[in-house]
Formats: C-alpha cells, structure tokens, sequence
C-alpha cells in the first residue's frame, strides 16, 4: 500500500458510489505509514482494509471479487494485473502504457479523475459483458503470460540471436 499504487484515489472514488458492495484494499508497507494513515480514514462501512494477505486469502479474495482495480502507476508489467486477469477477474486499470499493454483491451481503463465513473459503467453494464471481459483477461494470460508463451517467445529471440 504505497503512495504510487494510489489506494487513496480507489478508496475515495469507492466512496463516491453508493454501491451496496465492499471494498477490500490489501497491501502494507513498513516505510508509508503516514500514507496508510490517510487511506484509513474513512468512516464508510464499506471500506475494508485488513492490511496484507498473502497465499491462500490472497488468492481466495481474489477469485471472488467482483472487479479488482489496479491503480498502480509505476512498475512496469505488473504480477498482480497479471494474475487478476488470469484468474477471471473484472479488471479495471489506471491507462498507463504499461498497464493497457498487459490488458490489451480486456479490461476497463480509467484516468485519475474517472474511477468513479468507470466503477459505476461496470456496476451498470450486463453480468453477459462482464463475463465477456473476464473470459477475454483470461485467454490473454494464456495466450501472452503463461510460462509456454513466455518461454516460447524467449526461444524464438535466441534463436534469432543465435542465427543473425
């Protein structure tokens, strides 16, 4: 839970909604406490923040959520996206390079100033569409993250090494 992965934003744009739904945000860090202090103040019953969970909670919250937002803006390709996506996961992202990259269009981007709006489109949209994305996040992994794709993609680059 750092300044630049901007749990504050997500947290505030939440708020704006008045969905009947909760809203977990997972992480810590050891070194922003005054960071974290400022996403745990609310006072919206919605909003969970039990700190970090790894392993099997992890992936549990993970498998049965209803969106996952990943609001992180630095990183480059990020394991979390990644996963969130190969999972089944209704994925909203910040529209970074990086992150739209990863997502190819299986998801739904957002600006800082949109997150509310973006939430609210997919609460509205059909269960049919957003099935749609979750089942286009999925094959992407497959097709562009798994361990054969990416261990197929590292062959053909040396061998065109090794051949020029």
């Amino acid at each position: 839970m750092e300044p630049e992965n901007n749990a504050l934003l997500v947290r505030e744009s939440f708020e704006q909604l008045r969905a009947p739904m909760k809203l977990a945000l997972i992480g810590d860090a050891p070194y922003a406490a005054e960071y974290i202090g400022r996403v745990r103040a609310t006072s919206d019953p919605r909003v969970v923040i039990p700190g970090a969970i790894y392993g099997e909670g992890y992936r549990e919250l993970g498998s049965h959520c209803f969106a996952y937002i990943h609001a992180t803006e630095v990183g480059g390709t990020h394991p979390a996206l990644i996963e969130a996506m190969g999972r089944g996961a209704l994925t909203l992202y910040l529209d970074t390079a990086e992150n739209a990259e990863v997502a190819g269009g299986a998801g739904l981007p957002f600006q800082r100033d949109t997150l509310t709006q973006v939430l609210q489109h997919a609460l509205d949209m059909s269960e049919e569409k957003r099935e749609g994305l979750r089942r286009q996040a999925q094959e992407r992994v497959r097709a562009r993250y798994s361990w054969d794709a990416v261990t197929d993609t590292y062959e053909k680059l040396l061998t065109r090494l090794a051949t020029s």
